[in-house]
Order: structure tokens, then sequence, then C-alpha cells
């Protein structure tokens, strides 16, 4: 008999549909499962029997999951709980986790995932719905944000290094501000410095302080940052460029949990969190020799990858409200919306600059605004017009100058949907048919044809990322011509 045959799970879910899913899917993986459909049922069901674990939805018809935890922590049940939702939240995530939660789980997910973190468990899909009222700092509703919501939710919660990568503009401080608001260092200090902005000889003082007398002006003793963040968060932004011969001080620091100022002779403890971000490639630069190994793998211990706005446009035209709402604030103007043909322009933007980029266009869009919906003319002149760095895309389906590879765009455009599809139902290819008006044979066959899920595109393809074939001089592209 197996372990999974051998527990049993109590089932809090309010939707009947998704209810009869997660349990079939529970009994199909060996679990005994237990179905109710709110917190007065669950708590009755946790009164009269011993559960091995408990899967509960965030928003129930009679309150949520977290109160669901709060009342089994006054009876003093210890059944491991997991909280699954499809709005994500870092206020929420926390909330679940301090309440003893042994994880948060975001809608859609894999079975494999959930089997993995209840022992073997179910996989479900997203119930339809709207959008939470409260999206926190981190805006975005969209999947991969969900995902990093809960992960900083988790990350704060452990007291150890954690690196931020993504480009520049996708939000990292903001991140970093986050974890320390709900880490055991709330009440300690948050000091951010720039790697990248100060001269070697600057930084290292500023960073590790510096005794009376150490050098030529140093008139005074000075503390580091590292000791100004005692007992918080010291945050190195752009830690990519820190010089060598600093990165084995600060190796040093991280694993001693000591540090000796310039001038001084005896080191000194320092209690402090770091949390670095960079937008560059660490490995790659550890590897090259360019950034130590070493110390790329002490920092490395939690990572969070945010992604750049190109790759989760579902959560633009949110980002566009938050941003149009806190300026009309600001600027005390009346409150303004985004005309449908300014959304579409930006929407076919790749925005190489992020949410940083968006936010300084929402700020100028409403600072020239006189009035009534923010029009396209209010953008720059040229806005969304292809850029030397190629980041910059015309408006979607135009078809570029050069030309381009229709054929292959076009499989391309199917593999992106076939994805996309199985992503918004939770990887049930019978859905995913269905919701493109097709069987689940039709499914898989093109599923095999374009080599499998791990072959489909995530991101949107753009005509402009496939270009056209040579074609031999004489070829038949001459004759058509001439036809």
């Amino acid at each position: 008999m197996s372990l999974a045959s051998t527990q049993r799970i109590l089932l809090v879910e309010d939707e009947p549909g998704l209810r009869e899913v997660l349990t079939l899917a529970l009994e199909g993986a060996g679990f005994r499962c237990e179905a109710v459909p709110g917190i007065e049922e669950a708590q009755r069901a946790l009164r009269e029997a011993s559960f091995d674990g408990v899967l509960s939805d965030l928003k129930l018809k009679d309150g949520s999951g977290i109160e669901l935890l709060a009342w089994m922590n006054e009876q003093a049940l210890e059944t491991p709980v997991v909280i699954m939702t499809a709005y994500a939240t870092t206020e929420t995530t926390v909330a679940a986790l301090n309440q003893g939660a042994v994880d948060f789980i975001t809608k859609p997910f894999r079975h494999e995932d959930m089997i993995a973190t209840l022992k073997g468990l179910l996989a479900a899909t997203v119930p339809e719905g709207p959008p939470p009222q409260d999206l926190g700092e981190l805006v975005g509703v969209g999947p991969v944000m969900r995902k990093i919501n809960a992960l900083i939710g988790k990350v704060s919660r452990a007291d150890t290094t954690v690196l931020l990568t993504g480009e520049s503009g996708t939000g990292k401080e903001v991140v970093a501000r986050l974890i320390h608001r709900y880490s055991d260092r709330a009440k300690g200090p948050f000091v951010a410095v720039n790697c990248g902005a100060l001269p070697e000889a600057l930084l290292e003082s500023e960073l590790f302080g510096f005794e009376k007398g150490a050098f030529t002006g140093a008139g005074a003793l000075k503390r580091g940052l590292f000791e100004e963040a005692g007992g918080g968060i010291l945050f190195l932004d752009e830690i990519g460029e820190m010089p060598l011969a600093l990165q084995v001080k600060l190796l040093r620091v991280l694993q001693e949990r000591r540090l000796r100022r310039l001038g001084a002779t005896e080191e000194r403890a320092v209690d402090v969190r770091v949390i670095a971000a960079t937008n560059r490639d660490l490995r790659a630069r550890a590897e090259s020799g360019a950034f130590r190994e070493d110390l790329y793998y002490r920092l490395n211990i939690l990572q969070i990858e945010l992604p750049p706005l190109r790759e989760r446009l579902e959560d633009l035209p949110i980002l566009a409200e938050h941003f149009i709402r806190r300026f009309c604030q600001k600027l005390g103007k009346a409150p303004m919306q985004l005309h449908a043909d300014t959304m579409t322009q930006l929407l076919a933007y790749r925005f190489p600059g992020n949410v940083r980029e968006l936010e300084n266009l929402m700020e100028r869009c409403v600072a020239l605004n006189p009035g009534g919906p923010i029009t396209r003319d209010l953008l720059p002149d040229g806005f969304g017009q292809a850029a030397s760095d190629g980041l910059a895309r015309p408006v979607p389906l135009a078809i570029p100058a050069e030309g381009f590879d229709l054929e292959a765009w076009l499989n391309a455009l199917k593999g992106h949907f076939l994805r996309r599809a199985l992503d918004d139902v939770g990887g049930v290819k019978t859905k995913a048919g269905k919701r493109l008006g097709m069987s689940f044979r039709a499914y898989r066959y093109w599923l095999a044809e374009l080599g499998g899920l791990d072959a489909l595109p995530k991101d949107f393809p753009w005509p402009a990322d496939f270009p056209a074939p040579a074609v031999d001089e004489g070829g038949g592209t001459e004759g058509a011509k001439e036809a």
C-alpha cells in the first residue's frame, strides 16, 4: 500500500465543479479525500475526524482559507494546510504563511507541481471571476506576477541572502522593499546602495566604513552601510558592477558576519540580511571570470527573476490605470483613462525600459492631458516605431519592411495559442482544445506536429522575429513578382 493511500485529505472548495475535479485528482493520486464547500463544514469535519492535510481555496462562500487557518490555530490543530488561489498578492501570501500554511499555490498549476507539494495530488483550472480589488504594490494579476507575489511571501520569512534578477525597470527594488516589509527585520532599517554608481574607493568606504585618519580626508570615524543596516536589510543594487577586489570583502562578510572598517585593526560583528539585484547574467559573468564564482553561489541562495513587461502584457492595462490614478492625484487632476486606440498602441510596444518606462510615460500623458481620455497624440513623437536596439516593434501583424517568413510565423502563432490555451485551463488538453474550437484529438495532433509542449513559444511571435528566407537568383520569387 502506498503512503498516499493511507493519507486523508480535507478539500475545502466552494465551487462545485472545481471541487469535483480536485476530488477526482486527489483520489486518482491515491489519497482518501473528503470534500466540503465552506469553512463551517470544514470545521465540523475537523472536529469529527483527523486528517493528514488540508487543501483549501483562499476565497470561500463563508469566509477565507486564512480564517480557517486562524480557527485551526485556536483549536491547536497542527494539520498541514495548503492554500490555493488564482489571485496571490504579497499580503495574502504572508498572512497565510504567518497563520501556519505550509505552502501557497497559485492557479493554474500542473498536476506534478501539486503532487510534489502535498506528496502527490491534483491539478485544477482557474475559476472565472473578477480580479482582486487589492493588487498590492507589485501590481499585476497575470499568472507570472501571482507566482512572484507568492514567492515573495515565502522568501520574506527565510532570513538569508536573496538575488533579484531581471532587466532594468522591472521592479527589483520594489520587491526588495516588500521582502523587508514582511520579514522579521521589518522594524530594522532598509538601506540601499547602487554598486555601479560609485567608484571603487568610495564604494568600499561607503559599505565598510572607516576609522579616523584611515586616509587623507578621513577626519572622523564613519560607520559603513553594513553597520547602518544592522538589524535590517542592505540592498545592493547592480551587484554585477562591483569590482572584484570588493567582491572578496563582501564574500567574507556574508560568510563570517563580521567586517573590518578601513584603517581598523579589529573586526566587528554585523547583523544584516543582504538582498542583491542585477540586470546582468551573473552566471555567465562568473564563468568568464568577471564575477567571483564563490560569491555568485553565496548570493544565489534564493532567487527571484522578474520578467520584462513585454512578457506579461496582460498586466499592462492594470499598471497603466494604476499609474494614471496615482499621477492624477499627485498633479491634482480629474480622473482620466486611456482611449482604446492609445491602449492598442501601448500593447504593440515592447517597452525596453519596462515598468519604469510605462510609469514615466503615464506621468507625461497625465501632465499634458487637458482633460478627457488620454489619446494617442499625447504619446511622444515616433512612439512605437522600430528602434535601433531592436526592442521596439511596429503595430502587431504589420509586415516588416524587409519581409518575413510567413510559414514559420504561422506555425509559431499556432504554437503560441496552443500553449496559451493550455496554460489558461490548467494543463487539461481536452479543455484547451475546446477553447480553440477543436477536438482533443485535433489538439493533440497539432501539439505533436509542432514538436510538443516544450517547443511552443511562450511569447507572442512577432513577424519581425522571422526573417524572410534567402531566395536564389532567378528563383520562383522573382517569377511571382513578374507575374
